[in-house]
């Protein structure tokens, strides 16, 4: 599964030694305390107090600094990203971090491939002129492979699905790794997540798409729904299904209008393989997974340093947990129903729905559009 992570290590040992201290006044001798603002069934939000006559509304996901938390009062000074105030410190949760970690501090070459390498050459030359279909509007998030030295902690023992021990590892790496799906440890070794608690290692430049051979990379890869895109393409490819739409070529214009300077100095021309998916819990419909190799993956969580990348820094945003208004427990969130989208996402109707990222953030959309050759197949990157 790839969502932004939630980095733990060394910043949850910082977070309980301040919080076994009385009356402890936030200080910037300290790395900044990050919580998750926890607001449930409450698509209207959750109070939080100002002052005595007046007080804001926050939401469930929110990320929030703990200003002021003294161990002996029910409500702790927090500041969002709008506001100062005091929330129930019940519903906080404090969100550890390495504080140390700087994922764009790396010898790796995150430069995109480029489209000889990843297309058949025919392709790549006739590309300007190939027939394109828009996809619609996509809303993107990161996914990045994990790295144990922004996850240190207790070793522990990684087990393949036949039983065998194969390496040790952090448990909060090896967390990561069922997280994102892949990652690399201080050894070296690199862990696949292969279900049940289980790991394969494997020795690929960043690591495995979604099968048929299809191998990721930083600032080319986007994982979607393949289910959906299926519906989307039904009326152009028969019997469609994954095997016959993975790898597709897509171009994103905004990301070729923003001109982003990548690691080699060359600007980003706009263009994607559809080669990776993620949990279908997540990643459906118009959402998208951007894959950054070992940049950052915009958490909200942390300081804005840990979690910068190349796409980020030029002001392409991710969703975040709060762009969902309606949750029924921490994670487990409400999608409006297709037919209750609103049709101007900026200006929705009253029976329009208004309590997911569509209403709440439409302007993280961003249009996608994929290419049919003269015969009508579809231009796909080579696995």
């Amino acid at each position: 599964m790839k969502l932004v992570p939630l980095p733990l290590g060394s910043g949850i040992l910082l977070v309980s030694l301040l919080l076994l201290l009385p009356n402890i006044i936030y200080s910037q001798s300290h790395s900044p305390i990050y919580a998750k603002v926890l607001c449930l069934n409450s698509p209207e939000g959750c109070e939080c107090k100002i002052s005595e006559n007046k007080s804001a509304r926050i939401f469930h996901g929110e990320a929030a600094v703990l200003e002021e938390f003294p161990q002996n009062t029910e409500y702790w000074k927090i500041r969002t990203s709008k506001q100062i105030c005091q929330y129930p410190r019940k519903n906080l949760k404090a969100l550890g971090y390495q504080s140390s970690f700087r994922p764009m501090q790396t010898s790796r070459d995150h430069s995109p491939k480029s489209l000889y390498q990843l297309l058949q050459q025919e392709d790549a030359d006739r590309l300007e002129k190939t027939e394109s279909q828009s996809l619609g509007i996509y809303y993107p998030t990161y996914y990045h492979l994990a790295l144990e030295e922004a996850f240190p902690g207790t070793e522990i023992a990684a087990y393949s699905p036949s039983g065998k021990e194969i390496g040790r590892a952090s448990a909060t790496f090896l967390e990561q790794v069922r997280w994102e799906g892949s990652g690399i440890a201080k050894d070296g070794k690199k862990y696949h997540f292969a279900g049940e608690g289980k790991y394969e290692l494997y020795d690929l430049e960043w690591g495995w798409g979604a099968g048929y051979g299809y191998q990721v990379y930083p600032y080319r890869t986007i994982a979607i729904s393949f289910k959906d895109l299926c519906e989307k393409l039904r009326s152009k490819i028969s019997s469609c299904s994954k095997s016959k739409v993975i790898g597709a070529l897509a171009y994103i214009p905004k990301i070729k209008e923003k001109r982003i300077r990548m690691q080699d100095g060359k600007v980003h021309d706009g263009y994607f393989c559809l080669n990776d998916t993620g949990s279908p819990l997540y990643i459906r419909d118009d959402r998208m997974d951007i894959f950054v190799g070992v940049h950052g993956g915009g958490s909200p969580y942390q300081p804005a340093e840990l979690s910068r990348n190349t796409f980020l820094d030029a002001g392409i945003f991710p969703l975040y947990p709060s762009d969902w208004r309606m949750y029924t427990s921490e994670k487990e969130r409400f999608w409006c129903p297709q037919e209750k989208l609103p049709r101007n996402p900026y200006s929705p109707s009253e029976t329009e729905c208004k309590l997911d990222y569509h209403a709440i953030a439409p302007e993280k959309g961003m249009e996608m559009r994929i290419f049919f050759r003269k015969d009508g197949s579809l231009v796909r990157c080579k696995p």
